[in-house]
């Protein structure tokens, strides 16, 4: 295994974060870390516990943001204690959490102004992909600071695409979480015909993936459906929450037709407000079995 000479602070070691530190430690940096929560399966696979986001500062070269949402951004940037206390001029900042534009646009300044040089990479892949390295990495910022971190990156992930200024890779996550909640619901609905039509849904799930009609969320999803395996959840329904709303936010600010998107999105708001919330969202099929006419079903 090739060593590094740069430690990557990472703040925010969740259930993205693990994979990504897990990734990075196998490449051969060290990673030091913090989150508010207990750092025992970080430390387990060969990290380092810090006990603030300044420390974590103070003792990296590169630090890597890996939060929920824009709260968690805030608390981890203020306070005497947080980011912003303790960062050094031309320290690189490398953003992965996904929020509005306007907030990322507004943290990255914040960063900018004391010096630091920032990069957005948005994780596109579940925590599953993301350990396997099958994750891409959507990459937004100076072309030049791409190049320089290019090595810690496709530690991440071997498929890193840099498509131009910092708030462009967000646009594009969005995009992919689009469809994803579109193949997800479509795949459901394969998975219940194929039952219907008399096959093992295992069967299903297996030949579909081979043929023209697999994609890479029914890769994921079908085999779940088949096992009934949604919990615990790699992508639960409260994760995807904040993409719907964002995602809807800019196809309406783009005047997008959005046909397959608005068929679907109703069903995710079902599911998050039926009891479904933490399952993953290979339970969309729970909805669309509940649906489906009762006593249907046929002989293959």
């Amino acid at each position: 295994m090739a060593t590094h000479s740069q430690t990557v602070g990472m703040i925010g070691i969740g259930q993205l974060g693990l994979p990504v530190a897990g990734n990075l430690i196998q490449a051969g940096f060290k990673v030091a870390g913090f989150r508010r929560s207990s750092m025992q399966a970080f430390t387990a696979l060969g990290g380092r516990a810090l006990e603030s986001p300044a420390q974590v500062a103070r003792e990296s070269d590169v630090v890597l943001l890996c939060l929920p949402n824009e709260a968690a951004s805030r608390q981890v940037f203020d306070g005497p204690e947080g980011l912003l206390a303790a960062l050094r001029p031309d320290q690189i900042v490398i953003e992965t959490g996904t929020y509005r534009k306007a907030f990322k646009l507004q943290q990255a300044d914040r960063l900018a102004r004391l010096g630091a040089r920032v990069l957005e990479a948005e994780v596109s892949g579940s925590p599953p992909m993301v350990k396997a390295r099958k994750a891409a990495l959507y990459v937004g910022g100076e072309a030049e600071l791409v190049e320089q971190c290019r090595p810690l990156l496709e530690a991440i992930s071997p498929s890193v695409f840099h498509l131009g200024d910092y708030g462009a890779a967000v646009s594009m996550k969005l995009i992919a979480n689009y469809l994803l909640a579109i193949h997800t619901l479509a795949a459901a609905e394969a998975m219940n015909m194929g039952v219907r039509a008399g096959f093992d849904p295992n069967v299903v799930a297996e030949v579909i993936q081979q043929g023209a009609g697999g994609s890479a969320m029914f890769g994921v999803r079908a085999p779940m459906m088949a096992k009934r395996a949604f919990s615990p959840a790699p992508g639960p329904f409260t994760t995807l929450e904040k993409y719907l709303e964002l995602g809807r936010s800019m196809a309406d600010e783009l005047g997008c037709a959005t046909p397959l998107f608005s068929a679907a999105e109703p069903y995710y708001q079902r599911a998050l407000g039926g009891g479904l919330r933490d399952e993953d969202i290979a339970a969309l099929i729970k909805l669309i079995e509940a649906d489906s006419r009762p006593g249907q079903g046929g002989q293959s």
